[in-house]
């Protein structure tokens, strides 16, 4: 292990000491480190940027109302991202319930898409953003979660196997399976966008 990673580790270990005694400070220091990686696995999943801060303050707010039930401090991120993905889950019912009962209009990456969005490469179009997103979902769920928690989260292999309890070995297999996957589903915005 890196010095690097055990800090990390610890550091997420204390401040979930911190915030359990009390110290709400502590608290917003751990959603300032995850607040990127919750709001990309709930874009991955609902496709609107604005409900999905939506969800990622709902998952804040049921993570720290359950904080005292986690007892793997170090395994918090995985712990995190089954709250977001169970708030997102919870989201697409109500859409559907909202539709079937209401005649509501559900909101859809087409809409999601004509607002502004932030993105990492500013050369990718509103449609090849929509076309990444639909390739990264088309995606297993387990290496869906991997490669939002590696470029979205900014975890490396190491740090992510600590958070899901898997071998560092089994995260790197699953992460080159899903990028062999992504390049061969991604080759055609690789060309236009280099």
């Amino acid at each position: 292990m890196t010095d690097e990673f055990k800090q990390t580790m610890t550091s997420d270990e204390q401040l979930i000491r911190a915030t359990l005694g009390g110290d709400m400070a502590a608290f917003g220091k751990i959603v300032e480190r995850y607040w990127n990686m919750v709001v990309g696995l709930a874009i991955s999943k609902i496709g609107e940027p604005a409900e999905a801060e939506d969800i990622a303050q709902e998952s804040f707010m049921k993570a720290y109302s359950q904080l005292y039930s986690l007892q793997q401090p170090s395994r918090f991120a995985g712990w995190l991202s089954k709250i977001a993905v169970q708030q997102c889950s919870n989201t697409i019912r109500r859409r559907i319930r909202c539709q079937s009962a209401l005649g509501c209009k559900a909101t859809g990456f087409e809409e999601a898409e004509t607002k502004t969005a932030e993105t990492g490469n500013d050369r990718l179009t509103a449609g090849q953003r929509y076309f990444i997103r639909e390739r990264v979902e088309r995606l297993p769920e387990k290496f869906q979660k991997l490669i939002l928690m590696r470029f979205v989260g900014g975890l490396s292999a190491m740090q992510i196997a600590e958070q899901l309890g898997k071998r560092p070995g089994t995260v790197r297999v699953w992460l080159h399976r899903a990028y062999k996957i992504l390049r061969k589903d991604l080759s055609g915005i690789l060309e236009e966008v280099t």
